[in-house]
């Protein structure tokens, strides 16, 4: 079962945080209200929690020390969250080493100046040795939003010795280069290249589906990427996150009643703080698709979420693809000028993930120039 990130409030209204194991998000938020939990947030969904691996051995007082840092990293990340982690943990080592400075200072040794800056040194330096897979990871993503296809290749082989310490890298890095196959027409190739996958992460009900489903989308499949993500949803015993995926390609590409129908049945309490932004473009798409006005605004709200993350790549082409919703709500609202600019941000990333029609539309209405403008 998944062991999955939570925050909450103690029965006297002190935050906690920690992690629990649960088969699915309703069962773990149970559990958390159970034990007298209250305001129980999950950050994590069970196709995705936390390896084993990560919190063997741990005590409880480092299990929740470890969330505390989750949490802090998901906020702000990057190396400067690690290093300030790092120097909260060495708090006693800096002490005692910065003692050993002044006194090599002060007493002119400067043997023990020089072994006092290393010893200060070294947890820092080992950490940003051991970033460079997690920089890389940035850097891959980065390239991937952008299409630059051979970079992302590169990138892949870098990480190589990274695979064997997490399953999901693993797996992320086996799909981002299915997807490149993909794009260069070889989707059977692609497919079967992933399917030994699937044995691999039984466990992990949804995500192998669900991720699969991406490769589709890569080679402008898109009934494969709705059948695999209706197989995704099933497979994961209706979690909600799996849910609203499957809400947000049906409105996208599919049917619209089913799409509503599967909105309406995700429970957003069990969604991770980030899903908020996926809720409201579903939503707004929806209207779109309807003809509905309000869908401009409830598009531009999620866009807005999207941008809050925005120095995420991870987020990137979903804002790419929202961005590009609410830019057609513009339009069709009559506004040109604002929907052209909304575009205009997002085109290298359109240019290198969206599938010909949605490009050929786009180039003939948003971009397109009329006299009257």
């Amino acid at each position: 079962m998944a062991k999955l990130l939570y925050s909450a409030r103690t029965a006297d209204g002190q935050s906690t945080s920690g992690f629990v194991q649960a088969a699915s998000a309703r069962d773990a938020r149970d559990q958390l209200v159970r034990a007298g939990l209250t305001d129980v947030v999950l950050h994590q969904e069970p196709a995705i929690g936390m390896e084993e691996s990560q919190l063997a051995g741990l005590s409880p007082a480092a299990t929740r020390q470890l969330a505390q840092f989750r949490l802090r990293l998901m906020r702000n990340p990057g190396l400067a969250t690690v290093l300030q982690e790092v120097a909260r943990r060495c708090t006693l080592w800096l002490v005692v080493d910065g003692v050993m400075l002044a006194w090599g200072l002060w007493s002119d040794r400067w043997l023990l100046v020089g072994a006092a800056v290393a010893l200060l040194a070294f947890p820092f330096l080992a950490t940003v040795w051991g970033f460079r897979h997690a920089d890389r990871y940035q850097q891959l993503l980065k390239a991937y939003s952008l299409g630059r296809w051979a970079q992302v290749e590169a990138l892949i082989d870098k990480l190589g010795s990274a695979r064997k310490r997490s399953l999901q890298l693993d797996f992320d890095l086996d799909v981002r280069r299915a997807c490149i196959r993909a794009r260069q027409g070889q989707l059977a190739e692609a497919l079967g290249g992933l399917e030994s996958w699937r044995s691999r992460l039984a466990e992990q009900r949804g995500l192998y589906e669900g991720r699969v489903a991406a490769v589709c989308a890569s080679a402008e499949d898109r009934p494969g990427f709705l059948r695999l993500m209706g197989e995704a949803h099933a497979a994961s015993g209706g979690e909600p996150a799996r849910a609203l995926d499957c809400a947000l390609a049906q409105a996208r590409f599919g049917d619209v009643q089913q799409a509503e129908d599967m909105l309406a049945s995700v429970d957003t309490a069990l969604l991770p703080p980030h899903a908020k932004g996926f809720v409201l473009w579903t939503r707004g798409v929806l209207a779109l698709r309807k003809g509905e006005s309000e869908s401009e605004p409830l598009l531009a709200q999620a866009t807005a979420e999207f941008l809050a993350r925005g120095d995420q790549p991870a987020v990137w082409t979903s804002l790419a693809f929202c961005a590009c919703d609410h830019a057609i709500a513009l339009h069709r609202l009559g506004r040109r000028d604002q929907a052209r600019l909304t575009l205009n941000s997002v085109l290298p990333i359109l240019r290198a993930h969206a599938d010909k029609p949605l490009m050929e539309m786009l180039n003939n209405e948003v971009l397109a120039t009329t006299p009257a403008d």
